[in-house]
């Protein structure tokens, strides 16, 4: 199951502005439900009509000599939601980068960016300890059999910071079903987003 996670992976871009490091609490939320990100980004991003809130999460994880801080909130809807995750590291500079990713055109422009639909039983999500799919399970959105996603990342300059954006709908039918008239609404509804964000920043 974490193959097809991060196969369903990519690159948000131009919405972001790098300021300095904050602390580890990258994201917030205002009393309005607007995602506040800080930290190695700062932007905000506004909360989508109906949508439930999700999180902020942050955590701390090491792997051998790297130490991660990682924080992540999402908006949240019974069929779809789009989450937000920011990750800084203490590895050496360029560690972080999205220049292996596909080009992927959106909103007018062109992002680093994978999109894919992704097949998901309820057997893969009872036994996958996945901390992406257990903190989407906690906030009841249907997602079986298939959810369409795309995921949009921006790196900084120096290759220690990451944000992520993860938009993703339930399709109904799984992948072999999905239409091209609902890859279109997806792709136009996550563009609705984007510009979302243009606006408010």
């Amino acid at each position: 199951m974490k193959t097809t996670t991060m196969a369903a992976a990519a690159a948000l871009g131009c919405c972001l502005a790098f300021t300095a490091a904050a602390d580890h609490a990258n994201i917030h939320f205002d009393a309005d439900g607007n995602m506040l990100v800080s930290g190695p980004f700062d932007v905000i991003i506004p909360k989508p009509e109906g949508a439930r809130t999700g999180g902020p999460e942050h955590s701390s994880p090491s792997f051998l000599d790297e130490d991660l801080k990682v924080s992540k909130a999402g908006y949240f809807a019974d069929d779809q939601f789009v989450m937000v995750q920011v990750e800084t590291t203490n590895a050496a500079p360029g560690t972080l980068t999205n220049k292996n990713l596909p080009v992927y055109e959106l909103a007018g422009e062109e992002f680093r960016a994978r999109t894919a639909c992704v097949d998901i039983s309820q057997e893969e999500l009872d036994s996958d300890d996945d901390p992406l799919f257990e903190f989407i399970e906690g906030q009841n959105v249907q997602i079986v059999p298939a959810v369409q996603a795309v995921q949009l990342f921006v790196t900084t300059d120096d290759g220690t910071g990451e944000g992520k954006i993860l938009y993703m709908r339930h399709v109904p039918g799984g992948c072999d079903a999905m239409s091209p008239e609902f890859e279109a609404e997806f792709k136009a509804a996550f563009e609705r987003f984007i510009e979302s964000i243009r606006d408010a920043n």
